[in-house]
């Protein structure tokens, strides 16, 4: 009777051996057809962009994580299947899939609508590693460094790291394809003097420099007049110059206004600093 009851023990111990083995060995089959799989997905979703006009390394390299990322997930997935196969009916394993399908789309649908979204953001180009983005719906701003099927990393601008799910991302505000750069330039002038300070203005914007996209506007937000009256000096510069631009803007305002003792008058006699002219 022990020794009919060992023989059971082990054998099914051995069977249990068996297929765990199977399945480790059924898994580890999958994962490395999908790493080549993704691996080829990717070179010719990479060469089929590149004929099209081109392709970044930023785009290749976040393509790349997607679609590996999805090719391990999928051979998990046939893994666990095929595991299950070995062990169940036909009929029985499309029902218990079924019923485990219907059960996983209730109690993990975050989890599918981050898959969803990352499998979205595979085909649309919305952002890349290396870009400078802001997901407007949790307001994160950061530089993007990793990209899977179900989250986002980003590098913030302190130095800490944002992990958002794929699917929390709605809003996106991208910096680095951003076609001009804002270079406004905000100016106290006195209202005594308005005239002749708007002419001062109007022969500096005449030649605004290089990397200026379009002639520079002046404009007054508020629409008041008192003592002093607030202008803006709309700029628009190239892509990522707007810091030289209103640099350099600024030392000539500086020099034309002085010019005219324009900033004396009005600060009023004190000496004129860049706080006088605008308050960036």
């Amino acid at each position: 009777m022990l020794s009919e009851l060992l023989d059971q023990l082990i054998n099914g111990l051995l069977l249990f051996v068996s297929y765990l083995l199977i399945g480790l060995l059924s898994v580890l089959v999958f994962a490395l057809l999908g790493q080549v799989l993704g691996w080829l997905i990717w070179r010719l979703a990479y060469y089929r962009r590149r004929l099209r006009g081109g392709i970044t390394e930023q785009r290749s390299l976040t393509m790349r994580q997607l679609i590996q990322s999805l090719m391990n997930a999928l051979a998990v997935l046939l893994g666990i299947i095929f595991l299950l196969g070995q062990v169940t009916t036909p009929t029985a394993l499309t029902t218990a899939l079924g019923l485990f399908s219907a059960g996983i789309g209730f109690a993990a649908r975050p989890f599918i609508s981050d898959v969803l979204c990352g499998i979205q953001l595979l085909v649309q180009d919305q952002f890349a590693i290396g870009e400078k983005v802001e997901i407007g719906d949790r307001n994160v701003i950061g530089v993007v460094e990793e990209v899977s099927l179900t989250r986002t990393l980003l590098r913030g601008e302190n130095g800490e790291l944002w992990t958002v799910p794929n699917g929390d991302v709605r809003t996106i505000r991208n910096f680095t394809r951003g076609s001009f750069s804002a270079a406004h330039i905000h100016l106290t002038l006195p209202t005594a003097q308005f005239e002749e300070a708007l002419a001062v203005l109007q022969e500096v914007i005449a030649d605004p420099g290089p990397d200026v996209l379009e002639p520079p506007e002046i404009i007054s937000e508020t629409g008041q007049m008192g003592a002093s009256t607030e202008l803006m000096l709309k700029v628009k510069a190239r892509h990522g110059a707007a810091p030289q631009v209103r640099r350099r803007l600024l030392a000539r305002l500086y020099e034309a206004l002085a010019a005219h003792a324009i900033i004396t008058r009005a600060s009023e006699g004190a000496p004129p600093t860049h706080s006088d002219v605008t308050n960036p």
